[in-house]
Order: C-alpha cells, then structure tokens, then sequence
C-alpha cells in the first residue's frame, strides 16, 4: 500500500513539474522578425531579447521630468549609447555618466508603473537604474528604478537616432 502512495505522489510532482516547464517562455524562440521594434505599448511586459532590442543604440535624452510627470524640462545636447552591456551619457546638461550593466527581473518600485520588469542593473552602483515602459515612434519612455524625495520615480524620453 506504502508503494503505490509513494507512486501516486512521484506521479504527481512529475505531472507538477511537467506543466511547470510548458507552460514558461522559453525566450529563446521568440521570432524576432514580426516584431515592430519602434511601437511597443507594452515593451516592460516583453521578454529580455525584445527589451534589449529595443533599448539598445544611440538615442537624443528628449525630455527629463521628476515627480511623475510634472517638473519635465528638456536637456539640449545629451546623448546615450546604449551597447549590450554599457551605457554612456554625453552632453551639455551634466548628465555624463557611464556604466557597465546586467539585466534583474524584479518588482518595480514606481507609483505610477507597479509591475515587474527587467531592470537595467548598474553594476557599479549594485542598484537597480532604468526599466523600459514602451516605446512609439522610436520615443522611448524610460522610468529611473530609484524613488525621489517626492515618492516618485523620475521619468525620461530618448529619441532613437541611431
């Protein structure tokens, strides 16, 4: 009798285990060329390959706005190239930074954006910085992953050129 609970429960976990592994995204069969890459309303909701596709090039940093979407302002000659695993920041507007990153999947911390994303990893500063929300028009909406003093996450535009 001890044998055959032993059995029903090893069928169980296996039967468990199986439907597990079906039913996650493999990422690795994403067909790539139906993907409109400069219209995604939902790109924070899209599989690492489709984010990183996305994101990576050169792009002109439009528009700048903390608590929210209010206080935006806009940077007159910022730059950033985005590679597979660095960002660099160049321009007029004291925004120059670098960094080398990874990507961590993670709950966001946004009032405005409450879902869990990839999340561009500063390896430097061990924190989370970016998480992409969508992109239209090759505009892409970036939300910085640290809250500021005013609850909110500071929220960014870049335009792609490149």
């Amino acid at each position: 009798m001890k044998i055959f609970k032993f059995i029903a429960i090893m069928l169980v976990l296996a039967g468990s285990w199986a439907s597990c592994n079906k039913n996650t995204l493999d990422e690795s069969n994403i067909d790539m060329s139906k993907i409109d890459f400069s219209n995604i309303d939902d790109l924070h909701a899209q599989p690492l390959p489709v984010i990183q596709k996305c994101v990576e090039g050169e792009w002109k940093w439009i528009a700048y706005s903390t608590y929210g979407f209010i206080g935006l302002w806009y940077p007159t000659n910022t730059f950033i190239n985005i590679t597979n695993d660095s960002v660099v920041v160049t321009g007029d507007d004291n925004l120059n930074e670098a960094f080398s990153y990874s990507w961590e999947k993670k709950k966001t911390s946004a009032k405005l954006a409450n879902y869990t994303t990839y999340v561009m990893w500063n390896n430097e500063q061990h924190s989370g910085e970016w998480f992409f929300d969508s992109i239209q028009n090759d505009t892409l909406v970036v939300l910085n992953d640290k809250i500021n003093s005013g609850g909110y996450n500071d929220s960014y535009l870049f335009l792609r050129i490149k």
